[in-house]
């Protein structure tokens, strides 16, 4: 590890300047273990993708087993960081990317079991020797052939709704300093749950075609946490080949109340107004608009007909 050199992308902005801070305690641990490294600041929304096609040339290449591997790009940001970083590497899958959270969710990292403790999770990335391969969604848009590649989820419907509330929220700050990130997300979800009509939905896997008149949750995941920390499909795994899809059929508030309880208490699956398919591909079709959300990012208010299937990138995990 002491060969390498780490090339830093610091969103210092991540859950709400958590992200500032914890760079400050990075870099002081790196200077004290005598870790050579470059930090690269991003300084506007899409700056990820500029620094990573400059770091392209030349620095950052493929890890290759038993040939010398000298330079390592590591994020520490949130999620939305993270999520932009793969996409500018989407053609490069065996080009490795340390990450260190500093988010508001963190949601990644929990599915794939970094610690969101800033110094654990960089005790562990130096002792790391090698890469692992980690499968991502890969979300086609079947109208336009746009293709990105999803971290965590993709959702139509509340919780969407939930994730655009959130990043909106005034009190999201403040409860990132307080280092209760994921309260933002449960008061989103307070003041959404009752406002979200119903609409239709077409699933299609690779064995059946099912339609549903009256959907409220669509969301396809590639782990099992959404939203800051809630487990949506515990059953989900970064590990494994599969697209995880629920949806939650309208029903009324005090079923959707006991549904929620379950939800906490992991035993929601067994509901009867809880659909779930995993399949190795799988298409979902949703003619009404509704509001999108793809890791965290707001997709707006349209139709929608996106394809899924896995692909793999590696980690230096």
């Amino acid at each position: 590890m002491k060969k390498l050199i780490l090339h830093l992308l610091v969103n210092q902005h991540a859950g709400s300047g958590k992200g500032a801070k914890q760079y400050k305690e990075v870099q002081k641990q790196l200077i004290a273990k005598n870790i050579p490294f470059k930090t690269y600041f991003t300084e506007y929304a899409g700056h990820e993708k500029e620094i990573v096609q400059e770091l392209l040339n030349g620095i950052l290449t493929p890890y290759k087993q038993d040939e010398p591997f000298e330079n390592l790009l590591v994020v520490l940001g949130g999620d939305g960081t993270l999520h932009e970083v793969v996409n500018a590497l989407k053609h490069e899958p065996t080009i490795p990317i340390g990450y260190l959270p500093s988010g508001s969710g963190n949601d990644f990292a929990r599915g794939v079991g970094i610690s969101r403790k800033i110094n654990a999770a960089l005790t562990h990335l130096l002792d790391v020797n090698e890469p692992k391969p980690i499968s991502l969604m890969e979300a086609m848009d079947v109208d336009s052939n746009d293709t990105r590649l999803i971290l965590n989820n993709v959702g139509v419907g509340i919780d969407a709704k939930i994730v655009a509330t959130a990043n909106h929220s005034k009190a999201k700050s403040l409860l990132n300093q307080m280092k209760l990130g994921s309260l933002s997300y449960v008061s989103a979800a307070l003041s959404s749950l009752f406002k979200q009509p119903s609409f239709p939905l077409i699933i299609e896997t690779t064995t059946e075609k099912k339609e549903f008149e009256s959907a409220f949750l669509c969301t396809t995941t590639n782990h099992p946490y959404f939203g800051g920390g809630v487990a949506i499909d515990p059953t989900a795994s970064a590990y494994t080949d599969d697209v995880h899809l629920i949806i939650v059929e309208k029903i009324f508030p005090l079923s959707l109340a006991w549904l929620i309880i379950k939800l906490f208490f992991k035993q929601h699956l067994t509901s009867p107004h809880l659909h779930r398919f995993v399949d190795s591909e799988l298409t979902l079709t949703c003619p009404l608009a509704q509001v999108g959300q793809a890791d965290g990012e707001e997709l707006g208010e349209r139709d929608f007909k996106l394809h899924f299937k896995t692909t793999q990138h590696l980690f230096w995990m």
